[in-house]
């Protein structure tokens, strides 16, 4: 900040000056360019002056100065100007924070003017410093404008870009400040609002200036011309000053409800995006699945997921949203099974204020709220209460729910899967699950087989679970030995692909090496040779030769892996490429095709 700031001031100043004292004045910056002048001075106005002289010394040494005798002062011969015309001068520098920005100067030029000067030399001295100090205030108090000018217009440029609607009023609601947002949600301009009680016709906001009290998060109906909503209002009071009890100004901050239930369900709904392609799959059953799975994520109907528990069911649903029209909305997901009955009905269509003890102040959205244009999950749906079946058949049917306690409908566009782990069809039999509402929710079945009927998809799934936990577990396990991955090919997996998963994990903790064996696996699984070996013998007493044993086993490397990957066969039943030669050779299993396929 410097003098060109308070240019015109200063120039004011000076001829006030002048019009006093009888003499001329000029005024010029820190770098000796005259900003200010009377008399011969005006009309070299961004002339620069000697920076040898006068001037030039008070800005250096920040001191006023008195030239009595000019070319006879020390510092008028340092000067050199043989051209003087001055009789006398007196020069005080304008100081900001102790440094000098500028000089203002009086000049006599001539006998009658210097004994003026001279005459009240230390009044007059005085008085200039005091011009000087005045200058430099009119300078901070520029600053300070501009300063409050930036940081009013920075507050205005944050309130316009915020998603919320600010109104400021007087004490009787009288509307002095609105941001952009409020503009266009209660078109204030256009309409011409002059008022807050022509927008919050629902709220009464003199008995709120009357009572004093805070508005905190109360629901409230708009509607004029133009446009209609719902929306939720905060108001603060503010008052004169600490001890007053008089009101000066209150705020508004306004948002629409659905504005918030946006932001709640994004929160809520903890959105990791799920493709097809992250199910990790080699098996044809899974194909199948995952293809009838796209078709079904091109539509609104209804899709109803089936499968044992830990087969992915979830996973699927989440593909199935993020491949629809709806990826951009929320994906919504509630357990039907882990909710208590009593809560159940809150927990999908939401309560408003009031609807029982401890409910929350504004009331409460439910699922299918927060799910509007996006996808809900009703996982374990077998589990649903049968009271509640019916409510949730008619907002299916008519795309509309209330809330507990509420006076009017709301609608929702909400894309609705279902996913069960138990028999619908046998639930309908016994009576335990509406018949309708099966129907309802099965318009596009979807079963997840078990991961023991596709067995060829463990060895992918272990090795994707080896490198998802390494990475978690900051631990450098890269594979999994022929035996451990023999007992894992050979357990039963009744937890399905959760299990594994899990299984995987325990494994990735154990090992000390930089791949799984047998030893680190879960002690169900070590046993699950010995099981079954036991499980053989109780059914076929026969015993087998060594010989026969070690046939059969090469034998099935053969149908598992092909002669094309040697390699592989030996690794898994811990033999040397020679001794697997020797051996095809020995039981003649190279030349006689018909023992491999048999």
């Amino acid at each position: 900040m410097d003098l060109l700031s308070v240019k015109d001031n200063v120039q004011k100043t000076a001829e006030a000056i002048a019009s006093v004292i009888g003499v001329d004045v000029t005024v010029t910056d820190d770098n000796l360019v005259r900003i200010a002048g009377t008399g011969k001075y005006r009309l070299s106005i961004g002339e620069k002056l000697n920076e040898r002289g006068i001037f030039a010394y008070c800005l250096k040494n920040n001191v006023s100065y008195l030239v009595r005798n000019p070319k006879e002062d020390e510092v008028c011969k340092v000067c050199g100007n043989e051209d003087c015309s001055e009789y006398a001068e007196m020069a005080a520098p304008i100081s900001i924070n102790n440094k000098a920005c500028g000089v203002i100067g009086l000049i006599a030029f001539d006998e009658n003017q210097k004994n003026l000067l001279l005459k009240n030399e230390n009044n007059i001295m005085d008085f200039l410093d005091k011009m000087a100090k005045l200058i430099a205030s009119q300078i901070i108090e520029k600053k300070k404008s501009n300063e409050i000018k930036l940081l009013i217009s920075q507050l205005q440029a944050v309130i316009n870009v915020i998603e919320k609607s600010v109104i400021i009023t007087d004490c009787s609601g009288k509307i002095e400040y609105y941001n952009t947002k409020a503009d266009s949600l209660f078109n204030i301009k256009l309409l011409n609002h002059k008022n807050i009680n022509e927008i919050l016709l629902d709220i009464d906001v003199c008995e709120m200036f009357k009572s004093e009290k805070e508005i905190y998060n109360k629901e409230f109906s708009y509607e004029d011309s133009i446009s209609s909503f719902r929306g939720i209002i905060n108001a603060k009071l503010y008052f004169k000053d600490e001890n007053s009890d008089e009101i000066e100004a209150a705020v508004f901050i306004i948002e629409e409800l659905r504005q918030i239930i946006s932001s709640a369900r994004n929160i809520i709904s903890a959105n990791i995006v799920t493709e097809f392609n992250n199910i990790k799959h080699v098996s044809k059953k899974m194909d199948n699945v995952i293809s009838l799975a796209k078709k079904a994520s091109q539509t609104d109907s209804t899709v109803l997921i089936t499968g044992e528990s830990g087969t992915g069911k979830e996973l699927f649903a989440r593909a199935l949203h993020y491949d629809s029209s709806r990826k951009k909305e929320a994906f919504l997901a509630i357990n039907c099974s882990a909710i208590p009955e009593n809560l159940f009905e809150s927990e999908l269509f939401g309560y408003e204020e009031g609807a029982y003890t401890g409910a929350l102040k504004g009331g409460h959205p439910g699922k299918f709220e927060l799910a509007h244009k996006g996808t809900l999950l009703l996982d374990e749906i077998g589990d649903m209460p049968l009271n509640l079946q019916p409510k949730l058949l008619r907002v299916l049917q008519d795309g509309k729910v209330m809330r507990i306690c509420g006076k009017a409908y709301i609608d929702v566009d909400v894309r609705i899967i279902a996913s069960t782990n138990c028999n619908l069809e046998e639930k309908v039999k016994n009576k335990e699950f509406r018949e309708d509402l099966y129907y309802r929710l099965n318009v596009i079945p979807i079963n997840i087989p078990p991961l023991r009927e596709r067995a060829e998809d463990i060895e992918l799934l272990a090795k994707y679970f080896i490198n998802k936990f390494s990475c978690k577990l900051n631990k450098k396990v890269e594979n999994i030995s022929g035996d451990a991955l023999n007992l894992i090919k050979g357990y039963c997996w009744s937890g399905n692909v959760r299990e594994l998963e899990n299984a995987i994990e325990y494994a990735v903790n154990m090992t000390d090496k930089t791949y799984i064996d047998s030893d680190s696996l879960p002690h169900k699984l070590k046993n699950t040779k010995y099981e079954n070996i036991k499980s053989d013998y109780a059914i076929d007493k026969t015993l087998h030769t060594i010989e026969e044993l070690e046939r059969n086993e090469i034998k099935k490397a053969i149908k598992l892996y092909g002669l094309a990957d040697v390699n592989r066969i030996c690794e898994e039943i811990g033999i040397s490429r020679a001794s697997f030669y020797r051996k095809i050779k020995k039981y003649n299993l190279i030349s006689n095709e018909t023992l491999i396929n048999d």
